[in-house]
This record gives structure tokens, sequence and C-alpha cells, in this order.
């Protein structure tokens, strides 16, 4: 379910309805951006108010680049899913989350540099190509084929 700019309750009352109706074990709730504080109100709001037997939340976070026309920005996406006592998620086994500071040969400046560039964990560097590195974070190409090659080294 996406999280807009309705009422928290009007999304309250959609998961609430997604539960009870149709026999769903979970709901996952979406938001970007400022739409994020309202996402938690909702799954908060459930669980505590209207809901018992709801097991803890898993919640990932995120950051997707959006680009409108010529400017390319970062926008911080949340997902948080909600489901009945006893129901395992079926997702793929969570990895932690690695810091790019952890890259050999990566200082506070280049990882300050990647993280404002959309690149906050070794697994998102591995996932990019040299050139997009170097464009996200103003690197050079060699800077970035260099830490591409030096996450790519990292034990998984």
């Amino acid at each position: 379910m996406y999280i807009g700019k309705k009422p928290v309750m009007a999304y309250v009352m959609a998961v609430l309805t997604t539960l009870n109706t149709r026999n769903a074990q979970s709901v996952e709730l979406k938001a970007r951006g400022q739409s994020i504080t309202t996402a938690v109100d909702v799954a908060e709001i459930t669980r505590n108010r209207y809901m018992s037997g709801l097991s803890r939340p898993v919640i990932r976070i995120e950051t997707e680049k959006m680009s409108d026309g010529e400017q390319t920005r970062n926008v911080s996406c949340i997902s948080i899913t909600l489901s009945r006592e006893g129901v395992q998620e079926k997702t793929e086994e969570a990895a932690p989350v690695v810091d790019v500071s952890s890259i050999k040969g990566v200082g506070a400046v280049t990882a300050e540099k990647l993280r404002e560039g959309g690149y906050g964990s070794v697994d998102k560097i591995r996932g990019a190509t040299a050139a997009d590195l170097a464009k996200a974070t103003g690197l050079t190409e060699k800077q970035a084929e260099n830490i591409l090659k030096a996450a790519n080294e990292l034990q998984r």
C-alpha cells in the first residue's frame, strides 16, 4: 500500500480492512520523502490502538534517485511490513548493511561523498558502475574503479 497525502486514519482503515476482510497475513506500507512520517504513524496506530496480534514490524529503508529533468536528487524511502503473529515474512535473507567506510582506501571525505551520492552501503556500490559512481559523487572514474574493486574484495 503506497502512502501519500491522505489523512492518517484513511490509511489505518485501509490496513484494517485488508487484514480483516481479505484474510491477508500481512500488509506492506511504502512511502517516500515527507510521507514517511505518515507511514510510521499508520503502522503505530494500527498496532497500538486497533489490532492486537501483530508481530513486530519489518522495516526497510533505502534511498532512490529521482530525476526531474536536469537535476537528480536522492529521496528517502521506507517499507514497513505488518504481519499477523506467527507469520514469517517471505523475503530474502536480510544481509547486514556494511558501511562504505569499511572499504579499503575510503577515508571520511570519500565516504561522505559516496553517501551523499546515494551509495551508503557496500552492496549499493557493488551494484554500480564506475561511471555511475563517478557521476554521482564527483570522484574521478579511476577513483571509482578502485573503490569498486576494493568493495568487491570485501567478504560478503
